[in-house]
């Protein structure tokens, strides 16, 4: 896939980005979350507390290594064009890219891991971006489904709220066996265990039914 060239304003924000988050994982592995403070982790990046505002709205985050989610116009529209594959899998891989947008390149993995099993508070920050990225999925799910009956159903799907609700849970709960399999899967667009989660899925279903 062709990336767009990134600017030099854009290069200089991700590195200033990579580096405040670099110490923030560094310092908290080192002296514990407590200790760890905005003052601290600015002080080590050798930035001002206000730039380090402007790039991270807590210290969790910066710790975390980890962003608001977001959703592109042009992935909604690719979404929508239907392409390969079916309305489930297309669902599960639109919520892992928006997952996904949540850890820049920079962001340290392996520190990550180590500082949830240490500090199991964390997980609240990660919580609430999970959230946020479920809700950017249903809103592009529930734009097929007004407050009116539809007069047909989406690739099948049965026409209603409820179903693209239903729909959405199942994609998480994909989302997250994929990630149980192979933690690495939330930054590594290479990793096959999204793709091999959906199939698990797919043909557990067929053979419950």
């Amino acid at each position: 896939m062709h990336k767009t060239p990134v600017s030099l304003r854009e290069r200089n924000r991700l590195d200033t980005w990579a580096l405040i988050h670099d110490q923030a994982s560094s310092l908290a592995c080192e002296h514990g979350l407590a200790n760890t403070t905005v003052e601290a982790i600015s002080e080590a990046a050798g930035v001002s507390k206000r730039t380090f505002f402007n790039y991270f709205p807590t210290k969790e985050d910066a710790i975390l290594g980890v962003q608001a989610p977001t959703l592109s116009e042009e992935t909604i529209a690719d979404f929508r064009a239907g392409g390969t594959g079916d309305l489930f899998g297309r669902t599960v891989h639109l919520m892992v890219t928006v997952i996904r947008s949540m850890f820049p390149e920079a962001s340290r993995t392996e520190r990550r891991m180590i500082l949830k099993k240490q500090h199991p508070e964390l997980a609240r920050s990660l919580v609430s971006h999970l959230r946020a990225c479920e809700e950017l999925v249903e809103a592009v799910l529930l734009e097929r489904y007004p407050n009116g009956p539809q007069e047909q159903s989406w690739s099948g799907l049965p026409p209603g709220r409820d179903s693209a609700l239903a729909l959405l849970m199942l994609a998480g709960t994909v989302m997250r066996f994929a990630f149980a399999k192979d933690p690495s899967a939330t930054t590594n667009e290479q990793s096959p265990a999204v793709q091999e989660a959906i199939e698990i899925f797919r043909d557990t279903i067929k053979a419950t039914l």
